[in-house]
């Protein structure tokens, strides 16, 4: 696969672990010293607190799907950026419901294991372009 590929995996990887507990391949999608920053969803600074967050949600994480598309990728050598719109869906009920809308402006890094996320901001807003 080429870098844009498997950057895409990558945030693909994030959305399926996020919605099914895995929390081991979750933290595994980020940079030791990742910042992720969720707005109204929280803030961590490196992959113990990424554990520690994602653990924190128990099985709530079940009921959601995460689904982020329209990824924008730019990739200058080890370093990339991307943006993408991610829309939450709610399951708990009987029929899915948006829970939430918004927008995904990420820093990459390429590392000897392969792309990570080096940073992750969420936005209501679209990022500039």
């Amino acid at each position: 696969m080429n870098d844009l590929e498997n950057i895409r995996q990558l945030l693909a990887d994030y959305c399926f672990a996020t919605d099914n507990g895995v929390t081991a391949r979750w933290v595994g999608c980020f940079a030791e010293d990742v910042v992720w920053d969720g707005g109204p969803f929280g803030r961590f600074e490196g992959k113990a607190a990424a554990r520690a967050y994602h653990e924190g949600a128990g099985d709530a994480v079940l009921n959601y799907r995460h689904i982020n598309t329209n990824h924008v990728i730019a990739v200058e050598g080890d370093h990339a950026t991307a943006q993408s719109y991610i829309l939450v869906l709610d399951q708990s009920g009987p029929a899915p419901v948006i829970a939430f809308s918004g927008f995904y402006d990420d820093l990459l890094v390429r590392q000897d294991d392969g792309w990570k996320i080096l940073s992750r901001r969420l936005l209501t807003a679209c990022p500039p372009a």
